[in-house]
């Protein structure tokens, strides 16, 4: 693959998809937040990449409820830690977690939501390498919209080279910050759409390589004027394309995925 000058940041959801992804960074965490997870293969490859498995309050009884047809393999996936204000969490179902191992962590501040605390948390644990580690969070684009806007407004609060991918079960999103990425797309396995969002920013001039419809950097992309919903890879027919982005501004991608149960 031809080299692009530049480049600050290298992105790809291949980790979804790939036992062996080589665009991971670090050692990944894995945080589930309260809401319907991924069918278990890909729960599962997520599971086996994570160096430190992280429930937060409420996504500790999605995790166990993810099981409810196979106990047998609930057993199989016991957080590293469960943690935040824990008003959510069923007695019994932490009781479950902590009689196997998992660590509960009272995490209680108003000011911040319980997926700050998590993150803030995960890099108590490993301070030095921090940044570099990629984190991949679950539950974080669906449900109530408050919420949805909450963890999506996180990704300002963390340092802008960290890598940090929330996932649903139909998108992931990710934040660009200011300067230039490539983003490895795997039409295979994700797409056929994506999108530009200018979230959070008055507006943002970005220009792009490698999609359906470029952008040129002439005209802001702002919620006054336009975003670039509903875009698509250039060459669809290609196992690989490079996404080249461009922006003067925070920037969100959001690339279409499946993970529901088939």
């Amino acid at each position: 693959m031809e080299e692009e000058k530049g480049v600050e940041l290298e992105w790809s959801t291949e980790f979804l998809f790939s036992e062996h992804s080589i665009y991971t960074n670090g050692d990944p965490s894995l945080i589930i937040l309260n809401y319907i997870l991924p069918r278990k293969d890909f729960l599962d490859r997520l599971w086996k990449k994570a160096k430190v498995k992280l429930c937060v309050d409420g996504g500790t009884n999605r995790l166990y409820n993810h099981f409810n047809n196979n106990p047998e393999d609930r057993e199989k996936y016991i957080p590293d830690y469960i943690c935040g204000d824990l008003d959510s969490i069923e007695p019994e179902i932490m009781n479950y977690y902590i009689s196997r191992g998992a660590q509960k962590k009272f995490l209680y501040n108003q000011d911040y939501t319980d997926f700050q605390k998590s993150l803030s948390f995960l890099k108590s644990l490993d301070e030095e390498n921090y940044v570099k580690n990629d984190v991949y969070v679950l539950g974080s684009l669906n449900g109530r919209f408050d919420h949805t806007i909450s963890n999506v407004s996180t990704l300002y609060k963390v340092p802008k080279e960290k890598h940090v991918y929330l996932i649903a079960n139909e998108s992931v999103v990710i934040l660009l910050n200011k300067g230039k990425h490539k983003i490895y797309c795997f039409p295979k396995y994700e797409g056929p759409t994506c999108g530009l969002l200018p979230i959070g920013i008055t507006e943002a001039y970005v220009s792009t390589k490698g999609l359906k419809w470029n952008l040129d950097g002439s005209f802001p992309l702002s919620f006054k004027t336009m975003i670039s919903s509903s875009n698509a890879f250039e060459h669809p027919e290609q196992e690989i394309n490079e996404v080249i982005i461009n922006t003067e501004q925070p920037l969100y991608w959001s690339v279409e995925c499946n993970l529901n149960e088939k």
